[in-house]
């Protein structure tokens, strides 16, 4: 894996200190042309160090892409004239003025053979930040499928991924196929995949929810049809016994959407025509039930769809499920039955909730 690392850096040829304002001075004294008077003299007030930040610079493939941030430089000082070089590179890098710092990506070559290529940043000319580069071997395009588990159950999410950061290969259109899934899946890149890779590729399909046990092919298919390669899972449902066959279910309750939720008793009386809002835990949730759960009840204008709570909130808590529904204003006074179904129909729970003329 690549981290970041902040290099402290001193500057070659030109102390950035009060002597080197002196130096500065008298080069720009000795200049016949108005551009060397600016950047010898914007040089010359520089404070401090340049700081360089590289991230992706080591355990680096070719062809990986670096990210490079410079600090400590004004745009005052660097103009358009920051610049990266490095024999890892296909040629000089400029940096651009983003904030308060110099930033840039740049891209490994293909050839690059492994080991250390050392990297400079100049400021109108002048190196003023260095560090290097470490690049590893190339390795052969690979297609992946980890699951969460041994056994992974229908409707669980599986992350599929193509990797084919690999001299010669150059598509872009990559398709898982398989039974399991509801259709073909794509594959894209996005930063979210590999940010220093721009050959990664990948998708997070879910199972089909009603999946038969068995083990299920996904093949990987390139452009115009062809196979790449292709991998295996076993997918079976909980049986009773299994800790996520009925989970640990508890609710629904209800509370004033107003207020929030906490997890004391709640004893919340709700006007008609109103609003309250609906909670459920669940310790084992099936798969794909954060997507699926709802609240139906004949005192809520419309079924409620539940969302999963992956806010803050919700730390140390059991997953949990919540929606707000809205109170029927042609209801009589009473309590009404709220209903939810869980686990493929195998728990279903129902708590009343109370209803006044307002």
């Amino acid at each position: 894996m690549n981290w970041f690392r902040t290099v402290a850096v001193t500057v070659t040829g030109l102390m950035l200190c009060g002597c080197a304002t002196a130096a500065s001075t008298e080069g720009a004294a000795q200049s016949t042309g108005p551009s060397a008077n600016a950047s010898a003299g914007s040089l010359g007030t520089m404070s401090g160090k340049p700081d360089l930040i590289l991230n992706g610079q080591t355990d680096a493939r070719p062809g990986q892409l670096v990210h490079m941030m410079l600090y400590g430089v004004s745009h005052a000082q660097g103009g358009d004239a920051v610049t990266a070089r490095s024999p890892a590179l296909s040629g000089p890098v400029a940096l651009r003025w983003e904030g308060d710092h110099y930033w840039a990506l740049a891209t490994l070559k293909m050839t690059d053979k492994p080991g250390w290529y050392p990297l400079a940043v100049a400021v109108h000319g002048r190196t003023v930040a260095s560090d290097g580069i470490q690049v590893v071997p190339s390795r052969r395009p690979s297609f992946t499928l980890p699951a969460s588990r041994d056994v992974t159950r229908p409707g669980e999410p599986v992350w599929v991924g193509f990797d084919d950061l690999y001299p010669g290969e150059l598509g872009a259109d990559f398709t898982v196929r398989s039974a399991a899934l509801p259709g073909p899946v794509p594959l894209v890149h996005d930063k979210n995949t590999d940010f220093y890779n721009p050959r990664a590729f990948s998708a997070r399909p879910e199972l089909k929810p009603a999946l038969a046990d068995g083990t299920y092919t996904f093949g990987l298919y390139g452009p115009h049809g062809r196979r790449i390669a292709e991998k295996r899972l076993t997918v079976r449902a909980s049986r009773p016994g299994d800790r996520d066959y009925e989970g640990k279910a508890h609710g629904p309750e209800f509370y004033d959407p107003g207020q929030g939720y906490s997890d004391a008793t709640h004893k919340f009386q709700v006007g008609v025509g109103r609003q309250v809002a609906v909670m459920w835990h669940d310790e084992s949730p099936d798969p794909g039930e954060e997507t699926r759960l709802s609240a139906t009840s004949p005192a809520f204008t419309a079924i409620l769809h539940l969302r999963h709570d992956d806010s803050k909130g919700a730390d140390g808590d059991d997953p949990r499920f919540f929606g707000t529904a809205t109170i029927r204003s042609d209801l009589k006074p009473g309590r009404y039955p709220v209903t939810v179904v869980a686990h493929h129909g195998r728990v279903k729970k129902t708590e009343y909730v109370a209803v006044t003329a307002r």
